[in-house]
């Protein structure tokens, strides 16, 4: 992963994804934690995440306290145009 960013300041959650047998259970909590915990490790200030256009994605993000990306990363926009850009601050 690397940061990227005007500031340098975003490192990108790539893949987040807990199977809906188990939800409700934690785990993506845990696992969101994890992400941040590297993400600071490796000097970033901000997770950013392309979140899937379903309702769900975007209010499981919300509920991990995901909010809409200051910075848009044009790239991974254009690439996904449906996804909505969110970011989480570490």
């Amino acid at each position: 992963h690397r940061i990227f960013g005007t500031a340098a300041r975003y490192v990108q959650l790539v893949c987040f994804q807990i199977s809906e047998e188990y939800r409700g259970q934690g785990i993506g909590r845990k696992l969101f934690s994890m992400a941040c915990e590297e993400a600071r490790r490796l000097g970033a200030e901000k997770l950013y995440i392309s979140a899937h256009s379903s309702k769900e994605s975007q209010a499981a993000y919300r509920a991990l306290g995901c909010t809409p990306a200051e910075e848009v990363n044009e790239g991974l926009a254009a690439a996904e145009p449906f996804d909505v850009q969110m970011e989480y601050r570490l």
